[in-house]
């Protein structure tokens, strides 16, 4: 009984993202799909074509998104550094750093981002 719990735990460790990975590229291709029959039935009724459909699904900008994904790394991997320091130790600890190094990259690029806008931005004494 040991050898096949050791067994399926080996399993599930190495099919588990396999399994993840499915589910994405199925709803992704599912989205694709609807998507491509909203447009054939546009076209069908002689509809023009909005736009908003060819584009990405998630609302905001890019910098709305760069942001957001900065601040979740940076909690996860602090919190998780927390959590892995008193419960395992520095050693294991300091593993959750590396999520948090992500964000504050991410973080690092939003910034830069936004001040490049905010420079090409015209005054309003120059005009459009």
């Amino acid at each position: 009984m040991e050898h096949i719990v050791a067994i399926v735990a080996i399993i599930m460790t190495f099919a588990t993202p396999v399994l993840c990975l499915a589910l994405v590229t199925y709803n992704l291709q599912k989205r694709r799909q609807m998507q491509m029959e909203v447009i054939d039935k546009l076209l069908a009724s002689g509809q023009p074509i909005p736009d908003s459909l060819f584009q990405a699904a998630t609302p905001g900008n890019d910098l709305d998104v760069l942001y957001r994904r900065s601040l979740y790394l940076s909690a996860i991997g602090a919190t998780s550094f927390i959590a892995l320091l008193l419960l395992a130790g520095i050693d294991v600890a300091a593993l959750a750093l590396i999520p948090t190094a992500v964000g504050a990259v991410k973080y690092k690029l939003w910034r830069d981002s936004v001040s490049r806008q905010t420079a090409q931005a015209p005054t309003p004494e120059q005009g459009p």
